[in-house]
């Protein structure tokens, strides 16, 4: 004070000073808040580009090997007119739309069935099912087509998974080797047989 300052010129400049203190802390955080928006906007691009990679990807992954060696499929209709329809609704079963047996809660009588309630083999089905084979070898030696053993297996989507068994198993019985199972387009994810 000796220098010639007055207590109001101290003041005055003692102010400036956190007046600039001020401004420089308030310079760091808005630094610091630009820094916080370009680090968060980084982080929400390798998010949106690992979306994007992942999104085009198949999310399940099976590996043939020679151990495992899946089977292929065919998109063409090559065959189907000598397959054999067998529907499946809530409350019977069809061999080309004649109902060849009757669904009680979603099963066979186990009268019809040649092991009662526990036996896979459905008789009505495969004497259906032996009648349409013979049909169709009959044809099949008239022209020169071979018997292909194709059925077309169209299920209500709430089938249980023992009654489709049971269905295969006997259409297995009557000679038929390949099957086909019919869905509609644009299912929802998850949907499947019931246990």
């Amino acid at each position: 004070m000796s220098q010639g300052l007055n207590s109001a010129d101290i003041d005055a400049i003692w102010a400036e000073k956190q007046k600039a203190k001020k401004a420089k802390r308030r310079n760091r955080k808005i630094e610091k808040e630009k820094l916080l928006i370009n680090s968060l906007m980084d982080a929400f691009t390798i998010i949106l580009c690992f979306l994007l990679k992942s999104f085009g990807s198949d999310p399940v992954q099976i590996r043939e090997s020679d151990d495992l060696k899946l089977p292929r499929t065919s998109e063409e209709d090559k065959g189907l007119e000598d397959a054999i329809v067998i529907a499946i609704s809530k409350r019977a079963i069809m061999v080309q739309d004649n109902k060849v047996a009757d669904l009680r809660d979603g099963a066979v009588d186990e009268s019809l069935k040649r092991d009662g309630q526990d036996g896979l083999l459905i008789n009505p089905l495969l004497d259906a099912l032996k009648e349409r084979v013979q049909h169709l070898k009959m044809l099949a030696a008239r022209t020169s087509r071979p018997f292909e053993g194709m059925a077309l297996v169209v299920a209500d989507s709430k089938t249980s998974y023992r009654l489709v068994t049971e269905v295969l198993y006997t259409a297995g019985q009557a000679e038929f080797e390949k099957f086909k199972f019919v869905a509609a387009e644009g299912a929802k994810y998850g949907t499947s047989l019931n246990n």
